[in-house]
């Protein structure tokens, strides 16, 4: 009996990754196929997603909405080099400056000190 849950979750396993697979690849050759403007919206949403999942997280704490971009898709000093996170929200509770699009969103009419 052990020895047939064994085998069918082996099988089960390797028709779950081979389905993976093949839809990770569909996926990437779907992309291909896009037009110049639909590849763009798609990154924009994919981008938009992966934020509201890193705010859900606790790793993205922005102080404007919608959320700024720059901290998600780079390194620099204010997300401490960890691109995919952002600290601007922290930044300014220590009387800090946040990244300049969260600078620009937040306050267009006055300076953070």
């Amino acid at each position: 009996m052990k020895r047939i849950i064994i085998t069918s979750s082996v099988a089960l396993f390797l028709i779950m990754s081979v389905g993976l697979g093949y839809l990770i690849l569909f996926r990437i050759d779907d992309f291909k196929n896009l037009s110049p403007q639909e590849m763009y919206q798609r990154i924009i949403s994919e981008r938009d997603y992966a934020i509201a999942q890193a705010i859900e997280r606790g790793d993205y704490r922005c102080c404007i909405n919608p959320s700024c971009t720059m901290c998600y898709l780079e390194a620099n000093e204010w997300n401490n080099f960890i691109p995919g996170t952002c600290a601007c929200d922290d930044l300014i509770a220590q009387g800090k400056e946040p990244c300049p699009q969260c600078q620009k969103g937040f306050c267009q009419n006055c300076k953070l000190k």
